[in-house]
């Protein structure tokens, strides 16, 4: 009997030890279950992902896409891929509820080397290249290096971007979202690329054709794409590495166009393309914007060194002109090319297309006096035409403040400007005499 109860005891110690372990393992096993991450990735998409990209002059580009997400029971974070030149400060997502976002990204200023900017200080304002950013702010202008004190500096604009190189960004959102499909909305701003407006203007029929030049694109597929005249105005306060940023303000384009279709949305004149684009990488496109008859003017001008072939081109379209590059031709051959301002509608602008080395003009001092607090100078500007037809010439001249003693032919007058419009004929010259004295 005292064996059989010590053996009975012996087998519920037995009993009692198992049941204690096959506790402790479900036990366990619920722990490291409650411990394991219920986080999954359910949407990776490649860094050059996009439904509409609307590209700027001055470099910026923004970027917006969507795509559709099914969220489980153990979703909680999406990931996704932006290019290397994103500015994540500017990264919007939305379609679902946003508890998080991480970027692999390391903090850098947004201002890089090589972007023209505008400095301004307590008393002062610079504009050139960006160097560098050390106890000092470099700037690269008038051939030579500026060091501002940052302590100096009460805001920096960024007038023009370069492209930098560098790895994909990986974005992790965190969401807490119920399960269920949800429509994912990406937007960003980015550097580059960047596109220039180019006119081509045909001096014989006052034919003005613009055209779009996109210039280091990138792998975009099945776009649509808008056109932006002009840049975003970003505005920089306080030390480099704490930007913020101002509204966008710009100059843009509106036309009547043959691929694309001209809106405005507040201050901006934005052309969509009417067909969906695919880009490759690096490449320069070019695209046709819209056409139209301009009025213009042919004038010679001179002031202090060549004689000028310019024209005067009165927009008569029913956009403005965007400041861009103009090109000249004339009987199908080109003659020439300048830059022009941006140009609204009904102003004019006025671009050099060459010079007329058959119209000589040369000046000279005639008299001169130099006495106390009193200087007089008189001035002789002789006007030779080699050409075999007459021509007209725009003269003019600087006096700085001082005062018109005399003009033969009589001067119009705007501030210290003086100008004379000359009738020379073939093969012939004519002179202007004018006296301007100073006292102090």
């Amino acid at each position: 009997m005292n064996s059989l109860h010590s053996s009975s005891k012996k087998l519920l110690a037995i009993l009692c030890i198992i049941a204690a372990s096959s506790a402790s393992i479900v036990l366990g096993a619920v722990t490291l279950t409650n411990r394991a991450p219920i986080i999954s990735t359910v949407f990776k998409t490649g860094e050059n992902a996009a439904d509409k990209v609307t590209i700027y002059g001055n470099g910026f580009t923004f970027v917006s896409y969507e795509e559709s997400v099914e969220l489980t029971n153990d979703t909680h974070m999406v990931q996704f891929y932006l290019p290397s030149g994103a500015l994540t400060d500017t990264l919007i997502v939305s379609g679902v509820n946003v508890a998080k976002i991480t970027t692999s990204e390391e903090h850098h200023p947004i201002i890089e080397r090589g972007d023209i900017i505008t400095v301004f200080t307590e008393d002062a304002v610079y504009t050139g290249i960006f160097l560098g950013w050390d106890n000092m702010l470099l700037l690269e202008a008038n051939n030579g290096t500026i060091m501002i004190p940052g302590s100096r500096i009460t805001r920096i604009i960024l007038s023009e971007v370069v492209e930098t190189q560098g790895p994909k960004i990986l974005v992790e959102v965190t969401t807490e979202s119920p399960p269920g499909e949800y429509q994912l909305k990406i937007s960003y701003l980015m550097r580059g690329p960047k596109w220039k407006p180019a006119y081509f203007v045909d001096l014989q029929t006052s034919l003005l054709e613009c055209w779009a030049t996109i210039e280091n694109v990138q792998d975009w597929s099945d776009f649509t794409l808008a056109l932006a005249s002009g840049g975003p105005h970003v505005v920089y306060g306080g030390p480099i590495l704490q930007p913020y940023r101002d509204s966008f303000e710009s100059r843009m384009l509106s036309a009547q166009v043959v691929d694309f279709s001209s809106t405005t949305e507040d201050e901006y004149h934005m052309y969509t393309y009417g067909a969906k684009l695919t880009f490759r990488e690096g490449e320069t496109v070019r695209l046709p914007l819209f056409n139209g008859t301009v009025d213009l003017r042919q004038e010679y001008f001179w002031s202090n060194d060549q004689v000028q072939n310019r024209y005067h081109i009165n927009n008569t379209l029913d956009e403005p002109l965007a400041a861009g590059v103009i090109e000249f031709y004339q009987n199908e051959t080109w003659v020439g090319e300048d830059s022009i301002p941006h140009t609204p509608v009904k102003g004019e602008a006025v671009a050099i297309v060459n010079y007329a080395y058959d119209i000589k003009v040369s000046r000279q001092v005639v008299k001169y006096i130099d006495e106390y607090r009193h200087t007089v100078q008189g001035i002789e500007i002789t006007i030779r035409n080699h050409k075999t037809t007459s021509v007209q010439i725009l003269i003019q001249q600087n006096i700085h403040g001082y005062t018109l003693v005399t003009s033969n032919p009589p001067a119009n007058r705007v501030g210290s400007i003086l100008t004379w419009v000359i009738d020379v004929d073939a093969d012939g010259s004519s002179t202007i005499c004018y006296e301007w004295e100073h006292y102090w």
